[in-house]
């Protein structure tokens, strides 16, 4: 009995060893039954991922930039094929090994080499360039061990590229990287290290519509890192090419005005079409060929070049200031006349020079004008006549019949980095000099556009188009339109109403026929401006340059019964506005009319060639006269 009681114990004790067992083994199987559950639902796509990345590769396929156009379809940006060398990151690859072959190959620094293949293992997808713009030799020498490269591919990519080589280059502007600055506030917008962006001009302010949509690829790869085929179930995206832009500019008349800036060290011309605002013309010279920082400049090249003595990156035209000159005597007249200062037959007799307090002031014309009216004052630019008129005026009046004039402000052009100029009022002369420590014959100057006041070539072509426009100035712009890479426009610009010239209709009909006068009638300084078969309207002007010798500048519109083109031209150190910015400004109108000039016919016989008169223009206040056109002689500054 005792031993049947011992028998059943041992076999609960085994019954009980065996539940737990059990249980233990079901615990056991539960866990693996769940990690695998777990396994395949929640983390099946990350390890599927994984897995493909073992022989998967993802490329980027960079977008094309959008075409940049002229107003008459000629293309002046498009791209080029560029091919560069990339590394892409494959798994278990020596990058040791790797980094001394590509030196070798290719005759690169290793450490650099190196740094580019350790920036690959950071990607999960995307390549990083090795050579940017690779030449022929470079890519053959990958080809040819292309087995011993795994991970290393040429590209073909789109680069910028500018037709017309450095012109138009001010407002077209440029491309490069974009910077790490940069990056932190397009990053949002879906830019990434190593996008090329726009860095000034129309490049950058409508960057957003010529920048593409990039795209993507995958492809399956051998150990090698080589592609294999084609991907099927790879997020792949289709690229969009960047939308077209359609400049306003006028291409031919923007040659014209850079081949007649050429001839002079520096200088800007605007032109615009006074009844929209368009800008026709945008030169600054010199300029940079814009190419130069596609391919992507050296920090010795970019030191010599933000270094230049001649500020070639400088776009004169809306950047730089200077003293406007005598186009500024049609604000000093308008500006007497409506105040009531002068009438129409208020005359003033001009010997050469005018005393104010204890100082001389000369006129351009030694020997004088004589008996002298506005509108007389303004063909012949008498400086006499318009210093007595300041005079009356006072600088707050006449300062601010400027700033009315819209000078002193910007113009809202639709390029970053417009200048405002300079309109110094009595406060401005208070805040410099100190309350009443200023000369009050300052305004002297200021009644024939000399001293402190300054303008930008901008704001004196939209001075022009206001006269020509019976007062009214449309905010000056270089966009057009916008396109879709196959032609569709998806959006034009608006023509807006930037300010009206404060002056009565009596008094710009005055305006107007007194700019007229200066280029036809026999007396004017504009005479070179002419043009056969139009009536041009313009006032030269000689800025005084305490740097050197005078600045040239004229500003004109055409034709004068019904304009078309409005422009400012300033050159540089070159002299009387008459003699050498009026000339400037004839080329530009005929270059924007396509008036050619006809053919120079042989004589005959030498005695058939007339000699004497006035063939090129060059008589009485033409050519030398005009040229000795200055302002005030000294400085009538505190």
């Amino acid at each position: 009995m005792a031993r049947g009681s011992s028998g059943l114990a041992e076999i609960d004790a085994l019954r009980q060893r065996s539940r737990v067992v059990r249980l233990v083994a079901f615990a056991i199987f539960s866990l693996i039954v769940l990690r695998l559950g777990w396994l395949q639902l929640a983390r099946g796509g990350f390890y599927r991922d994984l897995s493909e990345d073992n022989y998967v590769q993802g490329f980027e396929v960079r977008a094309p930039r959008g075409l940049i156009i002229d107003r008459n379809g000629e293309i002046l940006a498009d791209n080029r094929v560029s091919l560069s060398i990339t590394l892409s990151r494959v798994r278990d690859r020596d990058d040791e090994t790797l980094a001394d072959l590509l030196a070798e190959v290719l005759a690169l620094d290793r450490e650099f080499v190196a740094e580019k293949l350790l920036e690959t293992r950071m990607r999960y997808y995307g390549a990083v360039a090795l050579i940017e713009n690779a030449n022929l030799e470079q890519v053959s020498r990958v080809e040819e061990r292309r087995s011993e490269l795994p991970g290393v591919k040429v590209e073909t990519t789109a680069r910028r590229r500018y037709l017309g080589g450095s012109l138009c280059t001010h407002a077209l502007g440029y491309v490069g990287e974009v910077s790490v600055g940069e990056l932190h506030s397009m990053e949002p917008l879906g830019y990434a290290p190593r996008d090329i962006v726009g860095k000034a001009g129309v490049e950058q302010r409508y960057e957003l519509l010529l920048r593409g949509r990039d795209g993507a690829e995958y492809w399956v790869c051998d150990s090698a890192g080589r592609e294999l085929y084609p991907f099927e179930g790879g997020p792949s995206r289709d690229i969009r090419p960047g939308h077209s832009l359609v400049l306003t500019i006028d291409a031919e008349a923007q040659r014209a005005a850079e081949e007649a800036l050429k001839k002079h060290a520096a200088g800007a011309v605007v032109a615009i079409e006074p009844r929209t605002g368009e800008v026709l013309v945008m030169a600054s010279h010199p300029a940079p060929d814009p190419n130069a920082f596609a391919e992507g400049l050296s920090d010795d090249e970019w030191r010599e070049l933000a270094t230049s003595p001649m500020h070639p990156l400088l776009n004169r035209a809306i950047q730089a200031v200077y003293p406007p000159g005598s186009p500024f005597k049609l604000v000093t007249a308008g500006a007497g006349l409506e105040t009531g200062v002068i009438r129409r037959g208020t005359h003033v007799m001009c010997r050469g020079s005018y005393k104010y307090g204890i100082r001389t002031f000369r006129c351009w014309k030694a020997e004088g004008h004589g008996l002298t009216d506005v509108f007389d004052g303004i063909v012949e630019s008498c400086d006499v006549f318009m210093y007595q008129v300041g005079a009356k005026l006072g600088v707050a009046t006449l300062m601010q019949w400027a700033e009315r004039s819209g000078l002193g402000k910007r113009t809202g052009v639709d390029i970053a980095g417009e200048g405002a100029g300079n309109v110094p009022t009595p406060a401005w002369y208070d805040r410099r000099y100190g309350k009443k420590k200023w000369s009050r014959g300052v305004v002297i100057n200021l009644s024939i556009g000399q001293g402190e006041l300054l303008v930008t070539p901008l704001q004196a072509a939209c001075l022009a188009c206001g006269i020509a426009n019976s007062g009214v100035v449309y905010t000056p712009h270089l966009f057009k339109r916008v396109q879709t890479y196959s032609g569709r426009t998806i959006g034009t610009a608006r023509n807006t109403v930037a300010y009206e010239l404060p002056y009565s209709d009596s008094t710009m009909k005055l305006l107007q026929q007194a700019m007229v006068a200066v280029v036809e009638a026999q007396n004017g300084t504009g005479k070179l401006a002419r043009i056969e078969g139009m009536e041009v309207a313009g006032k030269t002007g000689t800025a005084q340059n305490p740097h050197g010798e005078d600045h040239s500048c004229f500003i004109a519109y055409a034709p004068a019964d019904d304009p078309q083109i409005a422009l400012a031209v300033i050159a540089e150190n070159a002299g009387g506005g008459g003699a050498i910015a009026a000339p400037m400004a004839r080329e530009i109108m005929k270059a924007y009319f396509r008036i050619k000039d006809p053919p120079e016919e042989p004589p005959t016989e030498p005695g058939d060639v007339e000699t004497g008169g006035d063939l090129d223009g060059t008589g009485e206040n033409g050519g030398g006269s005009a040229a000795g056109e200055t302002g005030g002689g000294s400085n009538a500054g505190p």
